[in-house]
């Protein structure tokens, strides 16, 4: 991971916008707790929407590859999504994941990267810059309950409990956190994130904060469906054991939620009509290619 965040820089250098690393990539970069012992897979670096083209040009020129995609998929990746296609090289064991906001621009709920941007701080290596600490709170929040199929998703809710009680040393860092969610439209899954951090890892959220949080986020009626559905989904399985039948349920109806979110039905209905063709192609002729999320 240190030496493909090196490397990209090289890469990247004098592009003419901020360079940010997310999530893993940006705990290494500020020494967190959290980064000890954690195994990253991925690299996550978020450049702004202008720089996006002359970035993915430069990575390419050194050895990057974009995961080969058909014309839709293509599609997906350029105009509605935040990010363009997982990147590998030859010579780096992690996949590069080049964004250019943290959920998709087309999506229900969709955060002003902007925003964000303004309020990058630097890093602990000179040529990378990282989220404010207030926004990598959220942006792991709205990972986990907006951008993921949350099973097997516990390792995120880790990263969460780890990412407060580094930061929450601060008293400012919880006065700021609720007003923060709130102007970035991430109310909601920030109140499910700090609801299982308390419960499930005893996360030290002060009650004024956990109050604000609350009275920002979904109603009551709301969360009385939301807490229960994502309680049996992130709950890790026995391997060795078949999952239960209200797992599989759940799973699926938060599956459904991911998809609701990402897309608006005009694009969801011909994507997912889509997908299935590509996956029923896959089984009957061999077909390769990797459909888009």
């Amino acid at each position: 991971m240190r030496w493909a965040i090196e490397r990209v820089a090289e890469t990247l250098g004098g592009l003419g916008g901020p360079l940010v690393l997310l999530k893993g990539g940006a705990y290494i970069a500020q020494d967190l707790p959290i980064a000890e012992g954690r195994l990253p897979s991925d690299l996550d670096i978020l450049v702004p929407r202008a720089q996006l083209a002359d970035a993915l040009a430069r990575l390419t020129a050194m050895g990057w590859q974009e995961t080969a995609l058909d014309a839709h998929d293509q599609r997906y990746y350029a105009d509605w999504s935040h990010e363009v296609a997982p990147m590998t090289h030859a010579l780096h064991a992690i996949e590069l994941d080049l964004h250019h906001n943290i959920l998709p621009p087309v999506a229900r709920t969709h955060v002003d990267a902007a925003a964000l941007l303004a309020y990058a701080k630097p890093s602990k290596w000179p040529a990378w810059q990282v989220l404010d600490p207030v926004d990598q709170v959220l942006h792991s929040a709205a990972h986990l309950f907006l951008d993921s199929e949350l099973r097997d998703r516990l390792r995120d809710l880790v990263d969460l409990d780890g990412l407060m009680c580094h930061f929450g040393t601060e008293p400012e860092f919880w006065l700021r956190l609720p007003d923060r969610a709130k102007a970035l439209g991430l109310a909601e899954p920030l109140t499910l994130a700090s609801h299982f951090c308390r419960r499930w890892l005893g996360t030290p959220i002060p009650e004024d904060a956990l109050a604000s949080i609350t009275a920002y986020g979904p109603s009551m009626a709301r969360r009385a469906w939301l807490v229960p559905l994502f309680e049996r989904v992130l709950m890790p399985s026995d391997p060795d054991v078949a999952s239960a039948w209200s797992q599989g349920i759940a799973s699926t109806i938060v599956l459904a939620r991911y998809h609701r979110q990402r897309l608006p039905m005009r694009l969801l209905v011909p994507h997912l009509w889509h997908k299935w063709r590509a996956g029923r192609a896959v089984t009957v002729d061999g077909a390769q290619g990797q459909p888009a999320p």
